[in-house]
């Protein structure tokens, strides 16, 4: 009986030993800055032991590793709230925890978790994952703050912003589904922020991961697959590797390649006529290899093609932006699926510039927007190739060449300026118009050459009120006859061409003012002065007159007092329209 007794306090005491008073879960710690306050929310722990309550103690600190000072104790157990009045003029950023104070003797007294001030932490992605029907499924860490309530999913845009789309409750749900995106079409990206129960939020994660956007051409005649997909991005040590993994007949999936990161194109050989395939990229991440993402899920039967019997570049023009809108002639009835465009700047050495999906039903007329070369260097050459689904090219029967206008102020009032034939295959220029721009805002026609023409020299002698900037651009007029196919009569325009006619200045030796040159000032052909000033001294180098306006000269006076007559000093300055600084000065002879 006495032993039964002994172990029965034995196996009490450590009961008591291992008891333990939880804090109270603190929720809420929330700024009030209009009053300098921090405002603390709270759950109620419950007695733990049945005990005397003694009260709820309140902890801050001014970091999260600093020393921890008592703030209060609360003396009633079902408060859920308290103001910490003032604490924010001691500093923005606090730290709280909890504790309850229970007369449970021998039990350990936990503390809440510490909790901030400022909004939670911003959440890391950890991937952001395709499924087999083309759903995204988004995995982040779990928040690292403890006030975490909930995590805010956002579409990151191109502009930096984001746009919210689903909110997740629990701070222990890491992982969403997205169903409103289609990642077949675009390659999404995907960011969160973690809110709490202030309705704080942190700002959203601003390295955004994005889909996997898997696009295909099909190339029976070799029996090939052409994949191509967008990288992977924003992984801390980047992707170690893309698999490729591809489903015949409605089999399981296996990878069938491996490819490293420096391109995202892969070959597919290994199926038959008639398969049906389904194919995903995986890309692996560097850090953690059991860390991927999957593309989209392109699912197709491959089929053949037809290959255009004419390809011919009919036109290469530059347009008022700097940009080159190369146009081209194509068998409408072939079945393409890219074009590639190639361009150089002579007839024999190009290089890619743009290869982009052609538009269905395939139109006869086709026109790509050059804005990435600079037709203000000198003359361009493009060449074009049709790509059909079997990865066969099909290159044009020859280049188109643009026209590169150029010049030179070959003597004052005077500019000359020198140009290249346009060059098409079946082409035959017909005349070519000049036209000019003073700053008018418009190109006005000012001359016809006919063919053979390659340079001119154009007279600015009528136009000496003008700024001073003059532009051009020429303008080749040609037929082109391809043989049962087309016939028409187009246009190229050449790059603007602009000159700036430095600042003529005229300044006279002499005036009288009480004569017909009564104003002594100068005359300002071309340009629009800058920061001018006129300075007038006497013998003795007495300022007497200064103008900062070119219309506004010296009538000979000072304060009103006709001045002697004599040799008087002057200074002209100003800043010359193409930022060049003009200075001007002598001596100026008062006649009377």
């Amino acid at each position: 009986m006495k032993s039964n007794l002994f172990c029965f306090l034995i196996f009490y005491a450590q009961f008591l030993l291992a008891q333990t008073i939880p804090a109270p879960k603190l929720q809420c710690v929330n700024n009030d800055a209009l009053n300098s306050n921090v405002d603390l929310q709270w759950s109620l722990p419950g007695n733990p032991c049945g005990g005397t309550f003694n009260g709820y103690k309140i902890y801050a600190a001014s970091s999260f590793n600093g020393t921890y000072n008592l703030v209060t104790t609360i003396v009633n157990e079902n408060q859920t709230s308290y103001v910490d009045l003032g604490r924010l003029s001691q500093g923005g950023t606090w730290f709280y925890y909890m504790e309850a104070d229970y007369t449970c003797p021998g039990s350990t007294v936990l503390q809440s978790d510490t909790i901030q001030n400022a909004p939670p932490a911003t959440p890391e992605i950890i991937s952001v994952d395709v499924t087999p029907n083309n759903q995204v499924i988004v995995n982040w860490q779990r928040s690292i703050s403890p006030q975490t309530k909930e995590y805010v999913l956002y579409y990151a845009l191109p502009n930096g912003n984001a746009q919210p789309f689903d909110t997740v409750q629990n701070r222990s749900t890491i992982t969403a589904l997205d169903v409103i995106a289609d990642p077949t079409t675009a390659s999404i990206a995907y960011t969160l922020a973690a809110a709490d129960s202030c309705n704080k939020i942190s700002s959203f994660n601003t390295k955004p991961q994005r889909t996997i956007l898997l696009t295909y051409a099909t190339s029976q005649c070799e029996r090939s697959i052409n994949l191509k997909w967008t990288r992977y991005e924003n992984w801390q040590m980047g992707v170690k590797e893309y698999r490729i993994l591809v489903s015949k007949n409605m089999q399981p999936f296996e990878v069938v390649g491996v490819s490293d990161t420096s391109a995202q194109v892969f070959s597919f050989s290994g199926f038959n006529d008639g398969d049906s395939l389904c194919i995903s990229i995986i890309a692996v991440s560097a850090a953690d290899t059991n860390i991927i993402s999957h593309s989209n899920y392109a699912c197709f039967v491959p089929s053949i093609v037809q290959s255009p019997d004419y390809l011919y570049p009919i036109n290469a023009t530059v347009n008022l932006d700097n940009t080159v809108s190369v146009s081209w002639l194509v068998d409408d009835k072939a079945e393409l699926s890219l074009y590639q465009v190639d361009m150089g700047n002579n007839g024999s050495q190009f290089n890619l510039l743009k290869q982009y999906s052609v538009a269905q039903p395939l139109p006869q007329f086709e026109t790509f927007i050059d804005s990435a070369s600079d037709p203000q260097n000198s003359a361009l050459y493009y060449r074009i190739k049709a790509i059909d689904s079997c990865n066969n090219k099909f290159p044009s029967t020859d280049s188109v060449e643009t026209v590169f206008l150029s010049g030179e102020l070959l003597d004052y009032y005077v500019v000359a300026l020198y140009w290249n034939d346009f060059a098409a295959k079946f082409s035959n220029i017909l005349y070519w118009n000049l036209y000019r721009n003073m700053g008018t805002g418009a190109f006005q026609l000012i001359k016809t050459f006919p063919a053979g023409t390659n340079q001119t020299a154009d007279s600015l002698q009528a136009f000496l009120s003008e700024k001073g900037q003059f532009c051009y651009r020429l303008e080749a007029v040609y037929s082109i006859d391809i043989s049962g196919v087309y016939q028409d009569t187009l246009s190229s325009f050449s790059n603007v061409f602009c000159i700036d006619h430095r600042p003529i200045m005229y300044v006279p030796n002499a005036f009288a003012p009480n004569g017909v040159n009564n104003i002594f000032k100068p005359t300002i052909i071309f340009g629009s002065p800058q920061n001018y000033s006129m300075t007038i001294w006497n013998r003795w180098g007495a300022k007497i007159f200064e103008s900062n306006a070119p219309d506004i000269g010296w009538d000979g006076t000072q304060n009103g007092k006709d001045q002697q007559m004599g040799a008087y000093a002057y200074l002209i300055k100003f800043t010359a329209s193409d930022g060049v600084n003009i200075e001007r000065k002598g001596m100026v002879l008062l006649v009377k």
